[in-house]
């Protein structure tokens, strides 16, 4: 079961199962997690080695050491216990739920993992739920959708699906993810879980991609879906505080704390008063500061 106080998921690299070279490469790879690709980047005549490609690796033991969760295919697809016959195992963390319209969807998995968990005889709510956020009708019901099972952890905005689902341009900047950008960080936060931006599709425009990802930062989200490992550490750059802001947060911590132990209510920054909110959003910086440190450690292990 995922430590959601410890949850780290600056970059999330999509690895296509249908090769077992890329799935070495995701396992060796720095991202905070990978996911198995069941779904858009596998063929259909691809699809049942792709299951069987994930079994071996699982019957290895090879993603005891990473965050893994699994992409299958959506509901209406008519794949997916197809899929679960082949990545049902302690070694998930958990699955990427595609097409989500609405929170009954959620509620319909909820149940159903419930129940395969306790036929498989895995321990309860072990799998966790990562939702793409890929269609008008889910945008429009997100914090439902949000709220709807106690085993999402985060929120996957899709752009892609969401764009052709709008019938909208992807225009440069792409004005039309303004709004599911800012309602899937809303929800997100507002239940308590991490908000995870579309991939950015320009492999080679790392300036582009920074951009991006800076502003999302700025938004409120925790990481992106990646589509290449060349953009994991771009990712993890985009989504860690900048130094500039882990010095203020220590700064105001400090004035805190020696405050505190002079016995006075009043924090004094420079010569600027700081309120709770400050406090709040300092120690929050730091606490990310240490879990990233504690995860960059476990890499390193590796």
């Amino acid at each position: 079961m995922i430590n959601r106080e410890k949850l780290l998921l600056r970059s999330m690299l999509f690895v296509p199962t249908y090769k077992e070279s890329f799935i070495k490469h995701g396992i060796q790879s720095k991202a905070d997690a990978i996911i198995l690709d069941l779904e858009d980047s596998i063929p259909e005549q691809y699809k049942t080695n792709a299951r069987n490609n994930i079994k071996k690796f699982l019957d290895e033991g090879a993603f005891k050491k990473i965050k893994t969760f699994v992409r299958i295919n959506p509901i209406e697809s008519k794949l997916v216990f197809e899929d679960f016959k082949y990545i049902l195992h302690e070694d998930i963390d958990g699955f990427m739920l595609t097409k989500i319209y609405t929170a009954d969807d959620m509620i319909y998995f909820d149940k159903l993992i419930t129940q395969l968990e306790d036929e498989n005889k895995i321990a309860k709510n072990h799998f966790a739920f990562v939702p793409l956020i890929e269609t008008t009708s889910a945008v429009m019901d997100i914090y439902n959708i949000a709220k709807a099972s106690n085993r999402t952890i985060a929120l996957a905005f899709g752009g892609e699906d969401y764009l052709n689902d709008l019938e909208g341009l992807h225009g440069e900047p792409p004005l039309s993810f303004e709004y599911p950008r800012a309602v899937i960080a809303l929800a997100s936060r507002a239940a308590g879980l991490l908000p995870i931006d579309t991939p950015y599709l320009a492999l080679n425009n790392f300036e582009g991609f920074m951009n991006e990802e800076n502003i999302s930062f700025e938004m409120g989200f925790a990481g992106c879906l990646l589509i290449h490992p060349k953009q994991i550490n771009l990712a993890n750059q985009c989504f860690t505080p900048k130094d500039e802001e882990i010095k203020r947060s220590q700064d105001i911590v400090n004035a805190i704390d020696k405050s505190k132990l002079e016995g006075s209510g009043v924090a004094m920054l420079g010569d600027k008063m700081i309120g709770p909110p400050m406090e709040k959003r300092a120690r929050k910086v730091l606490r990310l500061m240490e879990i990233i440190r504690e995860e960059k450690e476990k890499h390193d292990e590796i």
